[in-house]
Protein backbone atom coordinates (compact mmCIF):
# COMPACT_ATOMS: atom_id res chain seq x y z
CA UNK A 1 0.00 0.00 0.00
CA UNK A 2 0.97 3.73 -0.29
CA UNK A 3 0.48 6.45 1.89
CA UNK A 4 0.71 10.33 0.94
CA UNK A 5 1.89 12.16 4.13
CA UNK A 6 1.62 16.19 3.91
CA UNK A 7 2.52 18.81 6.95
CA UNK A 8 0.21 21.96 5.57
CA UNK A 9 1.37 25.49 5.36
CA UNK A 10 0.87 28.31 7.94
CA UNK A 11 -1.49 30.77 7.55
CA UNK A 12 -0.48 33.80 10.18
CA UNK A 13 1.24 36.79 10.68
CA UNK A 14 3.90 35.76 11.62
CA UNK A 15 6.12 32.66 11.48
CA UNK A 16 9.41 31.39 12.22
CA UNK A 17 11.38 27.80 11.64
CA UNK A 18 12.39 27.73 15.10
CA UNK A 19 13.63 24.11 15.85
CA UNK A 20 9.84 23.03 13.88
CA UNK A 21 9.95 19.47 12.60
CA UNK A 22 6.37 17.43 12.90
CA UNK A 23 8.18 14.67 15.17
CA UNK A 24 4.83 12.89 16.00
CA UNK A 25 4.03 12.41 12.24
CA UNK A 26 8.03 11.53 11.51
CA UNK A 27 6.86 8.45 14.34
CA UNK A 28 3.66 7.80 12.47
CA UNK A 29 5.50 7.47 9.03
CA UNK A 30 7.85 5.13 10.29
CA UNK A 31 5.54 3.15 12.13
CA UNK A 32 3.59 2.43 8.73
CA UNK A 33 7.17 2.51 7.04
CA UNK A 34 7.01 -1.10 9.24
CA UNK A 35 3.92 -2.39 8.05
CA UNK A 36 4.96 -2.29 4.96
CA UNK A 37 3.22 0.91 3.32
CA UNK A 38 5.50 3.45 0.67
CA UNK A 39 5.60 6.76 2.28
CA UNK A 40 5.34 9.81 0.36
CA UNK A 41 6.25 12.54 2.13
CA UNK A 42 5.72 16.39 1.30
CA UNK A 43 6.25 18.96 4.33
CA UNK A 44 5.69 22.79 2.89
CA UNK A 45 7.40 23.87 5.87
CA UNK A 46 10.98 21.99 4.42
CA UNK A 47 12.97 25.04 4.28
CA UNK A 48 15.86 22.42 3.56
CA UNK A 49 13.91 21.92 -0.29
CA UNK A 50 15.77 22.84 -2.92
CA UNK A 51 13.43 26.04 -3.75
CA UNK A 52 15.12 27.63 -1.14
CA UNK A 53 18.78 27.66 -3.03
CA UNK A 54 16.87 29.98 -5.64
CA UNK A 55 15.63 32.70 -3.52
CA UNK A 56 17.58 35.57 -3.81
CA UNK A 57 17.21 36.49 -0.17
CA UNK A 58 17.60 33.62 2.14
CA UNK A 59 17.47 34.89 4.98
CA UNK A 60 20.31 34.15 8.15
CA UNK A 61 20.41 31.20 9.53
CA UNK A 62 21.28 30.80 13.54
CA UNK A 63 21.29 27.29 14.77
CA UNK A 64 19.83 25.65 11.79
CA UNK A 65 16.62 27.88 12.16
CA UNK A 66 15.31 30.42 10.07
CA UNK A 67 12.70 32.37 7.86
CA UNK A 68 10.08 30.55 5.72
CA UNK A 69 9.26 31.79 2.31
CA UNK A 70 5.79 33.73 2.46
CA UNK A 71 3.09 34.95 0.19
CA UNK A 72 0.56 37.98 1.73
CA UNK A 73 -2.82 36.72 1.50
CA UNK A 74 -5.97 38.01 2.18
CA UNK A 75 -7.23 38.34 6.21
CA UNK A 76 -10.33 36.32 7.17
CA UNK A 77 -12.64 38.85 8.27
CA UNK A 78 -12.26 38.11 12.02
CA UNK A 79 -8.74 39.97 11.51
CA UNK A 80 -10.06 43.07 9.82
CA UNK A 81 -8.94 45.07 12.47
CA UNK A 82 -5.53 43.86 13.13
CA UNK A 83 -3.03 46.05 11.96
CA UNK A 84 -1.06 43.61 10.79
CA UNK A 85 -0.46 41.93 6.84
CA UNK A 86 -1.48 38.39 6.70
CA UNK A 87 0.60 35.57 5.02
CA UNK A 88 0.84 32.13 3.61
CA UNK A 89 4.05 30.69 5.02
CA UNK A 90 5.61 27.48 3.31
CA UNK A 91 6.21 26.19 -0.31
CA UNK A 92 4.28 27.69 -3.13
CA UNK A 93 1.55 25.66 -4.21
CA UNK A 94 3.05 24.68 -7.92
CA UNK A 95 5.80 22.71 -6.06
CA UNK A 96 3.20 20.67 -4.36
CA UNK A 97 1.23 20.19 -7.21
CA UNK A 98 4.15 18.97 -9.14
CA UNK A 99 5.05 16.48 -6.30
CA UNK A 100 1.92 14.68 -6.14
CA UNK A 101 1.26 14.76 -10.35
CA UNK A 102 4.28 12.50 -10.25
CA UNK A 103 3.84 10.04 -7.46
CA UNK A 104 1.69 7.08 -7.74
CA UNK A 105 -2.28 7.12 -6.60
CA UNK A 106 -1.67 6.34 -2.93
CA UNK A 107 -4.23 4.59 -0.81
CA UNK A 108 -4.32 6.68 1.53
CA UNK A 109 -3.40 10.47 2.50
CA UNK A 110 -2.33 11.86 6.38
CA UNK A 111 -2.12 15.17 6.75
CA UNK A 112 -0.60 16.55 9.93
CA UNK A 113 -2.25 19.71 11.79
CA UNK A 114 -0.58 22.53 14.08
CA UNK A 115 -2.34 25.37 15.51
CA UNK A 116 -5.66 25.23 15.77
CA UNK A 117 -5.94 29.09 14.27
CA UNK A 118 -3.20 27.32 11.05
CA UNK A 119 -6.30 25.51 9.87
CA UNK A 120 -6.47 27.34 6.92
CA UNK A 121 -3.40 25.61 5.58
CA UNK A 122 -5.01 22.18 6.80
CA UNK A 123 -8.33 23.10 4.49
CA UNK A 124 -6.13 24.40 1.36
CA UNK A 125 -4.53 20.60 1.52
CA UNK A 126 -7.63 18.78 2.25
CA UNK A 127 -9.19 20.93 -1.03
CA UNK A 128 -6.29 20.02 -3.67
CA UNK A 129 -6.32 15.75 -2.31
CA UNK A 130 -9.82 16.28 -3.02
CA UNK A 131 -9.44 17.57 -6.89
CA UNK A 132 -6.50 15.40 -7.28
CA UNK A 133 -7.06 12.08 -5.03
CA UNK A 134 -11.07 12.50 -5.03
CA UNK A 135 -11.66 9.14 -3.45
CA UNK A 136 -8.88 8.60 -1.29
CA UNK A 137 -9.44 8.34 2.68
CA UNK A 138 -7.69 11.63 4.53
CA UNK A 139 -7.20 11.07 7.72
CA UNK A 140 -6.01 13.89 9.69
CA UNK A 141 -3.86 14.10 13.39
CA UNK A 142 -2.36 17.24 15.44
CA UNK A 143 -3.10 19.81 17.35
CA UNK A 144 -5.87 21.15 15.57
CA UNK A 145 -7.37 17.52 14.97
CA UNK A 146 -7.32 17.43 18.43
CA UNK A 147 -8.81 20.35 20.19
CA UNK A 148 -10.79 21.41 17.78
CA UNK A 149 -11.93 18.07 16.36
CA UNK A 150 -15.66 19.47 15.81
CA UNK A 151 -14.83 22.35 13.73
CA UNK A 152 -12.33 19.80 11.57
CA UNK A 153 -15.43 17.46 10.42
CA UNK A 154 -17.04 20.31 8.40
CA UNK A 155 -14.28 19.85 6.06
CA UNK A 156 -14.53 15.97 4.85
CA UNK A 157 -12.24 14.10 6.68
CA UNK A 158 -12.49 10.75 6.89
CA UNK A 159 -10.92 10.11 10.07
CA UNK A 160 -10.10 12.75 12.70
CA UNK A 161 -7.34 11.22 15.64
CA UNK A 162 -7.17 13.31 18.46
CA UNK A 163 -4.25 12.96 20.69
CA UNK A 164 -0.77 11.09 20.23
CA UNK A 165 -1.50 7.66 21.10
CA UNK A 166 -0.37 5.34 18.03
CA UNK A 167 -1.35 2.36 19.44
CA UNK A 168 -4.57 4.02 19.84
CA UNK A 169 -4.11 5.25 16.48
CA UNK A 170 -3.91 1.77 14.92
CA UNK A 171 -6.59 0.27 16.43
CA UNK A 172 -9.27 3.32 15.35
CA UNK A 173 -7.33 3.10 11.96
CA UNK A 174 -7.38 -0.99 11.54
CA UNK A 175 -11.16 -0.88 12.72
CA UNK A 176 -12.47 2.08 10.21
CA UNK A 177 -10.46 0.80 6.91
CA UNK A 178 -11.07 -3.35 7.87
CA UNK A 179 -7.02 -3.21 8.15
CA UNK A 180 -4.73 -5.69 10.29
CA UNK A 181 -1.35 -3.50 11.03
CA UNK A 182 0.50 -4.27 14.06
CA UNK A 183 2.02 -2.08 16.38
CA UNK A 184 6.10 -1.50 16.31
CA UNK A 185 8.00 0.78 18.59
CA UNK A 186 8.65 3.59 15.87
CA UNK A 187 11.48 6.13 15.58
CA UNK A 188 11.19 9.30 13.68
CA UNK A 189 11.22 8.87 10.20
CA UNK A 190 13.97 11.34 9.35
CA UNK A 191 15.05 9.62 6.14
CA UNK A 192 12.10 11.72 4.75
CA UNK A 193 13.56 14.81 4.39
CA UNK A 194 16.76 14.74 2.05
CA UNK A 195 18.63 17.21 4.06
CA UNK A 196 18.71 18.59 7.77
CA UNK A 197 19.81 21.66 9.98
CA UNK A 198 18.50 20.63 13.37
CA UNK A 199 17.12 18.07 15.00
CA UNK A 200 14.55 17.43 17.71
CA UNK A 201 14.44 14.78 20.33
CA UNK A 202 11.47 13.61 23.20
CA UNK A 203 13.04 12.32 26.01
CA UNK A 204 9.60 12.88 27.72
CA UNK A 205 5.16 12.87 26.74
CA UNK A 206 3.00 14.56 29.35
CA UNK A 207 3.86 16.68 32.17
CA UNK A 208 3.72 15.90 35.95
CA UNK A 209 1.79 19.77 36.08
CA UNK A 210 -1.44 20.74 35.45
CA UNK A 211 -1.24 24.52 34.61
CA UNK A 212 -5.09 26.03 33.54
CA UNK A 213 -3.53 27.25 30.55
CA UNK A 214 -2.17 24.43 28.78
CA UNK A 215 -3.05 21.90 26.76
CA UNK A 216 -0.72 19.13 27.22
CA UNK A 217 -2.77 16.90 29.54
CA UNK A 218 -5.17 16.71 26.32
CA UNK A 219 -2.56 15.49 24.29
CA UNK A 220 -0.18 13.48 26.39
CA UNK A 221 -2.32 12.67 29.50
CA UNK A 222 0.43 10.91 31.24
CA UNK A 223 4.00 11.84 31.89
CA UNK A 224 6.56 9.23 31.54
CA UNK A 225 10.39 9.57 30.31
CA UNK A 226 11.17 7.62 27.89
CA UNK A 227 13.77 4.33 27.72
CA UNK A 228 17.17 6.96 27.70
CA UNK A 229 19.23 4.34 25.15
CA UNK A 230 16.60 5.02 22.64
CA UNK A 231 16.65 8.86 23.13
CA UNK A 232 20.54 8.46 22.86
CA UNK A 233 20.40 6.22 19.60
CA UNK A 234 17.66 8.91 17.63
CA UNK A 235 19.98 11.65 18.68
CA UNK A 236 23.38 10.08 17.77
CA UNK A 237 21.32 9.22 14.14
CA UNK A 238 20.73 13.02 13.59
CA UNK A 239 24.62 13.41 14.09
CA UNK A 240 25.96 10.62 11.96
CA UNK A 241 23.34 10.42 9.17
CA UNK A 242 22.71 14.08 9.15
CA UNK A 243 25.38 15.79 10.20
CA UNK A 244 23.13 18.49 12.69
CA UNK A 245 24.85 20.40 15.02
CA UNK A 246 21.67 21.64 16.81
CA UNK A 247 18.77 19.71 18.28
CA UNK A 248 15.89 20.65 19.97
CA UNK A 249 14.16 18.98 23.19
CA UNK A 250 10.09 19.05 22.76
CA UNK A 251 9.90 18.12 26.49
CA UNK A 252 7.32 19.86 28.70
CA UNK A 253 9.40 18.77 31.61
CA UNK A 254 12.69 18.04 30.72
CA UNK A 255 14.53 18.92 33.91
CA UNK A 256 11.95 16.36 36.38
CA UNK A 257 13.98 13.90 37.55
CA UNK A 258 17.11 15.38 36.07
CA UNK A 259 19.32 12.05 36.61
CA UNK A 260 17.35 10.63 33.35
CA UNK A 261 18.37 13.62 31.33
CA UNK A 262 21.65 13.30 32.60
CA UNK A 263 22.53 10.03 31.90
CA UNK A 264 21.58 10.61 28.35
CA UNK A 265 23.84 13.83 28.11
CA UNK A 266 26.92 11.46 29.43
CA UNK A 267 26.40 9.22 26.80
CA UNK A 268 26.59 11.75 24.04
CA UNK A 269 29.23 14.38 25.70
CA UNK A 270 31.73 15.46 23.01
CA UNK A 271 30.28 14.63 19.84
CA UNK A 272 29.98 18.19 18.82
CA UNK A 273 26.21 19.60 19.52
CA UNK A 274 24.37 22.29 20.66
CA UNK A 275 21.60 21.99 22.58
CA UNK A 276 18.28 24.33 22.60
CA UNK A 277 15.44 24.13 25.18
CA UNK A 278 12.69 25.75 23.18
CA UNK A 279 9.59 24.84 25.57
CA UNK A 280 10.80 26.59 28.80
CA UNK A 281 12.36 24.53 31.70
CA UNK A 282 11.45 24.73 35.44
CA UNK A 283 13.70 26.94 37.02
CA UNK A 284 12.91 25.04 39.99
CA UNK A 285 14.91 22.13 38.77
CA UNK A 286 17.88 24.28 38.17
CA UNK A 287 20.64 24.05 40.64
CA UNK A 288 24.36 24.08 40.72
CA UNK A 289 25.30 20.84 39.86
CA UNK A 290 22.24 21.30 36.69
CA UNK A 291 23.59 24.43 35.49
CA UNK A 292 27.46 23.65 35.42
CA UNK A 293 26.52 20.83 33.46
CA UNK A 294 23.80 21.99 31.20
CA UNK A 295 26.94 24.67 30.41
CA UNK A 296 29.43 21.87 30.06
CA UNK A 297 27.65 19.84 27.62
CA UNK A 298 26.72 22.89 25.47
CA UNK A 299 23.06 24.14 25.78
CA UNK A 300 22.72 27.35 23.88
CA UNK A 301 19.35 28.58 24.36
CA UNK A 302 17.89 28.25 27.97
CA UNK A 303 14.65 29.18 28.19
CA UNK A 304 13.51 29.39 31.72
CA UNK A 305 9.11 29.70 32.60
CA UNK A 306 8.62 32.13 35.06
CA UNK A 307 5.65 33.47 33.63
CA UNK A 308 4.51 35.55 36.07
CA UNK A 309 6.28 38.01 38.84
CA UNK A 310 3.17 37.73 40.75
CA UNK A 311 2.22 34.89 43.57
CA UNK A 312 -1.63 35.02 42.94
CA UNK A 313 -1.23 34.66 39.34
CA UNK A 314 1.61 32.11 39.40
CA UNK A 315 -1.43 29.26 40.86
CA UNK A 316 -2.40 29.02 36.97
CA UNK A 317 0.82 27.57 36.49
CA UNK A 318 0.35 25.11 39.78
CA UNK A 319 3.10 27.33 41.63
CA UNK A 320 5.84 25.73 39.46
CA UNK A 321 8.34 28.33 40.43
CA UNK A 322 8.42 31.55 43.12
CA UNK A 323 10.05 34.28 41.94
CA UNK A 324 12.78 33.67 44.73
CA UNK A 325 13.15 30.42 43.12
CA UNK A 326 13.68 32.06 39.93
CA UNK A 327 16.45 34.68 40.96
CA UNK A 328 18.50 31.65 42.71
CA UNK A 329 18.19 29.74 39.26
CA UNK A 330 19.74 32.70 37.40
CA UNK A 331 21.80 33.07 40.06
CA UNK A 332 23.36 29.08 39.36
CA UNK A 333 23.34 29.73 35.22
CA UNK A 334 25.82 32.91 35.62
CA UNK A 335 27.60 31.12 37.61
CA UNK A 336 27.94 28.49 35.31
CA UNK A 337 29.33 30.48 32.63
CA UNK A 338 25.56 31.37 30.34
CA UNK A 339 25.23 35.10 29.49
CA UNK A 340 22.17 36.79 28.73
CA UNK A 341 21.92 36.41 25.13
CA UNK A 342 21.66 32.90 26.20
CA UNK A 343 18.78 33.08 28.75
CA UNK A 344 15.55 34.11 27.64
CA UNK A 345 12.51 34.19 30.33
CA UNK A 346 8.64 33.98 29.37
CA UNK A 347 6.36 35.73 30.61
CA UNK A 348 2.64 35.36 30.23
CA UNK A 349 0.79 37.96 28.62
CA UNK A 350 -2.80 37.97 27.64
CA UNK A 351 -4.50 35.89 30.61
CA UNK A 352 -8.19 35.60 31.45
CA UNK A 353 -8.73 38.99 33.67
CA UNK A 354 -5.21 39.91 33.47
CA UNK A 355 -4.27 43.52 32.86
CA UNK A 356 -1.59 45.19 30.57
CA UNK A 357 -0.37 46.96 33.83
CA UNK A 358 0.24 43.54 35.67
CA UNK A 359 2.56 42.48 32.12
CA UNK A 360 4.07 46.01 32.13
CA UNK A 361 5.14 46.02 36.00
CA UNK A 362 6.42 42.04 35.20
CA UNK A 363 8.61 43.27 32.72
CA UNK A 364 10.02 46.51 34.48
CA UNK A 365 10.75 43.97 37.55
CA UNK A 366 12.86 41.58 34.76
CA UNK A 367 14.21 44.86 33.17
CA UNK A 368 16.71 44.81 36.19
CA UNK A 369 18.11 41.15 35.67
CA UNK A 370 20.41 39.89 33.07
CA UNK A 371 18.20 37.88 30.70
CA UNK A 372 16.19 38.36 27.73
CA UNK A 373 12.42 39.18 28.32
CA UNK A 374 10.12 36.55 25.87
CA UNK A 375 6.46 37.44 25.90
CA UNK A 376 4.32 34.47 25.71
CA UNK A 377 1.11 35.62 24.47
CA UNK A 378 -1.95 33.55 25.99
CA UNK A 379 -3.86 31.37 23.00
CA UNK A 380 -7.30 30.16 24.33
CA UNK A 381 -7.23 25.93 24.20
CA UNK A 382 -9.93 24.56 24.39
CA UNK A 383 -11.01 21.93 26.77
CA UNK A 384 -8.60 23.76 29.78
CA UNK A 385 -9.10 25.17 32.64
CA UNK A 386 -8.64 28.61 31.42
CA UNK A 387 -10.58 28.65 28.08
CA UNK A 388 -13.61 27.84 30.30
CA UNK A 389 -12.97 30.71 32.48
CA UNK A 390 -12.41 33.32 29.63
CA UNK A 391 -15.77 31.66 28.29
CA UNK A 392 -17.39 33.20 31.46
CA UNK A 393 -15.69 36.14 31.56
CA UNK A 394 -15.87 37.36 28.18
CA UNK A 395 -19.67 35.74 26.62
CA UNK A 396 -19.93 37.71 23.52
CA UNK A 397 -15.99 36.49 21.95
CA UNK A 398 -16.21 34.37 19.29
CA UNK A 399 -14.19 30.94 21.17
CA UNK A 400 -15.76 28.16 18.63
CA UNK A 401 -13.92 30.07 15.81
CA UNK A 402 -10.61 28.31 15.55
CA UNK A 403 -8.84 31.76 13.95
CA UNK A 404 -9.70 33.78 17.23
CA UNK A 405 -7.48 31.27 18.82
CA UNK A 406 -4.11 33.06 17.57
CA UNK A 407 -2.16 34.62 20.30
CA UNK A 408 -0.84 37.39 18.26
CA UNK A 409 -4.42 38.86 18.18
CA UNK A 410 -4.03 38.82 22.07
CA UNK A 411 -7.44 37.61 21.66
CA UNK A 412 -9.26 38.55 25.22
CA UNK A 413 -8.04 42.36 25.59
CA UNK A 414 -10.24 44.61 23.85
CA UNK A 415 -9.78 47.58 25.40
CA UNK A 416 -9.34 51.29 23.58
CA UNK A 417 -5.98 51.85 22.27
CA UNK A 418 -4.64 47.72 22.35
CA UNK A 419 -2.48 47.83 19.77
CA UNK A 420 -0.98 51.34 21.63
CA UNK A 421 -0.61 49.56 24.73
CA UNK A 422 0.54 46.12 23.48
CA UNK A 423 3.33 48.07 21.12
CA UNK A 424 4.59 50.19 24.22
CA UNK A 425 5.11 46.65 26.23
CA UNK A 426 7.20 45.29 22.93
CA UNK A 427 8.91 48.72 23.33
CA UNK A 428 9.34 48.39 26.87
CA UNK A 429 11.63 44.84 26.71
CA UNK A 430 13.74 46.38 23.96
CA UNK A 431 14.97 49.41 26.14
Amino acid sequence: MKALLINPPIYDFSAYDLWAKPLGFLYLADLLSKNGFEIFYFDFLNRSHPFYEKLKKKGKEKYGCGKYFFEFVEKPEIYRDIPRRYKRFGLPEDIFMEFIENIPFPDFIFISTGMTYWYPGVVEVIGKCRRYFPNVPIIAGGTYATFCNGHLKNYGVDLIFSGKDLRKFLHIFNKRFGLNLKYFKPKPKWELYEKLTYGCVKTSYGCPFSCAYCGVKILEPVFYQRDADEVVEEILFLKENFKVNDIAFYDDALLYNFNHLKRILKKIEGIGIRFHTPNGLHPRYINKEVADILKNLNFKTIRLSLETVFEERAAESSFKVTFKEFEKTLKYLLEAGFDKDEIGVYILAGLPGQSVEEVEESIKILKNYPVKIKLAEYSPIPGTEDFEIARRLYPDLPFDEPLFHNNSIYPLWNFENKWEKINELKQLIKL
